[in-house]
């Protein structure tokens, strides 16, 4: 008996008790819901959610364009970007995500995302622009601070394969020091035995230490690598 009751109680919703229901949803998200039309200046027509919170302006501020148009806020920068995303979305018919920054009534900028999509007629005509706009500024603090700590790894990784480019020198110089004395040691016979060993053994240690600096040269390239690749 219940379970009728609530089929039929689910079944039936009076449009202001639907367009209530849907206002309470659109006010739990962290951004709003909106239809425009598809015209040059994209003009709301419907907006539901925390639209002040993300704009700093009101509904009524946006609807038809009342005091200023939505496409008005979208920085300068963003715009040609979200527009390719629209024309590209409608031509695939498809839905577009995408990042952009709006100015908000404050003049500070706003980070969001749109995730939206054409709305068609019989015959395949755009008639309504439709989806959400999210506040995403969080998000892009958290990137931010990402990719800061990326570069300062990065930074760091540079400056160590600096220094091992300086040792790799010093070794070379090294080298060709043993080399010298080698070949001194070699005219000056017996008396210059003890000095040749010493030679052989300096040279040894900086072929060693040379190998050892490469790798870590090798492997500080992987490491910077692959953190631009995480940034990406």
């Amino acid at each position: 008996m219940n379970s009728d009751y609530n089929q039929q109680d689910m079944s039936y919703a009076p449009a202001e008790d639907a367009a209530r229901i849907y206002e309470s949803i659109a006010n739990r998200m962290n951004g709003f819901l909106y239809r425009c039309r598809h015209d040059k200046s994209f003009t709301m027509v419907n907006l539901a959610g925390v639209v002040k919170k993300v704009t700093g302006y009101t509904e009524k501020d946006l609807l038809q364009n009342s005091r200023l148009s939505y496409m008005s806020l979208i920085h300068q920068d963003d715009t040609s970007r979200l527009d390719a995303a629209i024309v590209q979305g409608i031509k695939s018919k498809a839905n577009w995500n995408v990042d952009y920054r709006i100015k908000r009534a404050d003049g500070t900028i706003q980070w969001v995302n749109e995730h939206g999509g054409a709305v068609y007629n019989d015959q395949g005509e755009v008639t309504f622009i439709e989806g959400v706009v999210a506040d995403i500024s969080q998000r892009k603090m958290e990137e931010d601070e990402r990719h800061k700590k990326m570069d300062d790894v990065g930074g760091t990784s540079n400056q160590i394969i600096n220094q091992t480019q300086k040792i790799l020198q010093v070794l070379k110089t090294l080298k060709m020091l043993s080399l010298n004395a080698s070949i001194e040691a070699a005219r000056a016979g017996e008396a210059g035995r003890g000095f040749a060993v010493v030679a052989d053994q300096v040279k040894e240690l900086a072929d060693e230490t040379g190998k050892s600096a490469q790798s870590i040269t090798q492997l500080m390239g992987e490491l910077e690598a692959k953190l631009v690749e995480a940034s990406e």
